[in-house]
């Protein structure tokens, strides 16, 4: 019972913020792992890295699946600071989180995600554009 609980625990959180933020406009920090009122969405979620993920959405819903091609396709030709502009308007996507974190990859990575319609997607964005050079510990 008490790993039930644990295991609600967040869940019950977005709840209570979802329903507390009432008119507010300003989002609610929920949580430290940065989910905002803003962003909770009554819609299912997919990872694009599991496998067969895209395959499965080529199917089952045409018209994201070549809306998500088409973003990962110009993702790097955007500047950071205009990726979620450029999704929101070209796309119609909301909630867009491009962290400027990279991930230590080869190639490096960095994480994207957003909504469209009420489902968000995820993905690690390979970085063909960012050249690493391997330095050797002093």
């Amino acid at each position: 019972m008490r790993k039930l609980l644990v295991a609600a625990f967040p869940l019950l959180l977005l709840a209570v913020a979802a329903v507390g933020c009432g008119t507010s406009k300003s989002p609610v920090l929920v949580s430290s792992a940065g989910f905002t009122a803003s962003n909770v969405t009554h819609g299912r979620a997919v990872d694009l890295d599991e496998p067969g993920a895209l395959e499965t959405l080529h199917y089952s819903n045409p018209a994201h699946y070549e809306k998500i091609r088409k973003i990962l396709e110009g993702i790097l030709l955007q500047r950071d600071e205009y990726v979620a502009r450029w999704i929101y308007t070209d796309f119609d996507g909301h909630d867009v989180t491009y962290v400027p974190i990279v991930l230590t990859s080869n190639p490096p990575k960095r994480r994207l995600s957003f909504v469209l319609d009420a489902t968000r997607y995820k993905v690690a964005v390979a970085l063909t554009n960012v050249l690493g050079e391997i330095v050797p510990a002093r």
